[in-house]
């Protein structure tokens, strides 16, 4: 008999959408999901910073995924950061990138 996740109470896998956030369980911490290749999804930190990958297994709903909103500083934070990237103020998006570390260390 085939191996399918209906059997004996086996829970199925969560898949995370891109540009979904998620709590990456090995990590532990936050990030959006930017693409996947198979069983490995490619992730930074929102608002911007250095890719990871993590494996599907280790991947969890952020909490603002879970109540199906986004949290309302990280998307002011990550508007001002695209602004200031966009007009090239380098020095305005390193502040930005900061402040969305910080807030994530903080709120998340």
């Amino acid at each position: 008999m085939p191996h399918t996740p209906e059997r004996a109470g086996e829970a199925t896998a969560y898949t995370p959408a891109l540009g979904e956030l998620v709590w990456d369980a090995t990590r532990k911490r936050v990030g959006e999901v930017m693409d996947r290749q198979w069983s490995r999804y490619q992730l930074r930190p929102p608002g911007g910073g250095i890719e990871w990958h993590a494996e599907s297994h280790d991947l969890r709903p952020s909490g603002a995924s879970r109540q199906g909103q986004r949290c309302e500083e990280c998307s002011r934070i990550k508007s001002a950061y695209y602004a200031a990237s966009r007009v090239g103020d380098r020095d305005g998006a390193a502040r930005w990138t900061t402040a969305m570390g910080l807030h994530q260390w903080a709120a998340h």
